[in-house]
């Protein structure tokens, strides 16, 4: 079989890592992808695939918001053979299922909704989203909140809608080596470091994390990813007085490595569809602190410590319990551990490899 995967870039993101990560198990189950970025350039996921041998399309250079992609879409669909198509996030929805349209072909078409929260459910957007979702023969979910919220949206797409959890591969953070402090974080060996993974955007509410380190005497925090709010976050952390206390790490290739090497990791998005870096976190054998919201609460259970989202004081409570009790950080840890066990990568190739199949299936016959 062989499936396009469509989405707006591979920079550093829950999305961006789960595509990532299914290509390998997806090619030893028969299952080629190739894959069509709205945006390129050479990211360390990119670098990754094509490394294992993928080819990667970026056929112009355009925002990702530019109706040009429509036109780009279509060309690509025409020119090219596909059993399926499989598109995530917005626009790369809206302009695959224009594109696709315009076709004139009955190509299978499924996307996966990545996120409980998206900045279109509401007012006349659900005009849009109404006809962009209904050109699709499926749709997956990450997670049972991400489904709730879409369907509390659109109930109409109960039919035609399956749930297929976010895995990673267990291992490859479990077993990671643990590093010196001063080599990775450029701080002494018995600093408490605080670790948190993502893109520098609003939904990950790392201005929450800066707030409540200020209240948390002596820890280092360590912030990996980059994003649009990377200088609001370097003067919030000046204006906090804090910036000897911060590392911004930038994206990073070595997580599974930091992860071992960090004494608390924190993610205190204000929304999250499932939690991709808590999981990797957890499948490390660290503690996690994690913000109360669906999807990512879901993922940690009780295997972390939550805290009310936005709510700096709390947090920083949570997170001073941590570093001054080494017994509690072992305890939650190894929790954690277990806890990932239950998501492994393997689960979500057996889902995702039946609905292609199923789909495939019922629209050629």
């Amino acid at each position: 079989m062989r499936v396009l995967q469509i989405i707006d870039s591979l920079a550093l993101g829950g999305a961006e890592v789960l595509v990532t990560n299914l290509h390998s198990g997806l090619s030893e189950r028969g299952i080629e992808c190739e894959y069509y970025l709205l945006r390129g350039g050479q990211t360390p996921l990119a670098q990754k695939l094509i490394r294992q041998g993928a080819q990667i399309h970026t056929p112009i250079a355009a925002s990702v918001y530019s109706p040009l992609h429509i036109w780009a879409l279509h060309r690509h669909l025409r020119t090219f053979d596909y059993d399926l198509v499989h598109v995530h996030l917005f626009p790369a929805q809206l302009w695959t299922a224009c594109g696709a349209r315009l076709t004139g072909r009955m190509l299978p078409l499924i996307t996966t909704e990545h996120s409980t929260e998206t900045r279109r459910r509401g007012g006349s957007y659900r005009v849009i989203d109404r006809w962009m979702y209904r050109q699709f023969h499926h749709i997956t979910s990450i997670s049972s909140a991400t489904t709730s919220n879409l369907l509390a949206w659109l109930p109409e797409l109960q039919a035609k809608l399956t749930e297929c959890p976010n895995g990673i591969d267990v291992d490859v953070f479990a077993l990671a080596p643990k590093a010196r402090k001063q080599i990775v974080f450029s701080v002494p060996e018995n600093t408490l470091v605080v670790l948190c993974v993502g893109r520098l955007e609003l939904p990950k509410g790392h201005d929450t994390l800066l707030r409540a380190l200020s209240l948390v005497p002596g820890a280092m925090l360590a912030l990996v990813g980059d994003g649009p709010l990377s200088g609001q976050l370097h003067a919030l952390a000046r204006q906090l007085g804090i910036t000897s206390r911060v590392r911004f790490m930038g994206t990073r290739m070595d997580v599974p490595q930091l992860l071992k090497t960090a004494d608390v990791y924190v993610q205190p998005s204000h929304w999250e569809g499932f939690g991709i870096a808590a999981l990797e976190a957890m499948a490390s054998g660290m503690p996690i602190v994690a913000s109360d919201v669906p999807g990512l609460a879901d993922v940690v259970g009780d295997a972390g410590l939550l805290f009310p989202v936005g709510d700096e004081v709390q947090l920083a409570q949570k997170i001073v319990t941590l570093l001054a009790d080494s017994a509690l950080r072992n305890r939650l840890g190894n929790c954690a551990q277990k806890r990932a066990r239950s998501f492994g990568i393997n689960k979500t190739l057996d889902c995702y490899e039946k609905v292609y199949r199923d789909v495939v299936g019922e629209v050629v016959g």
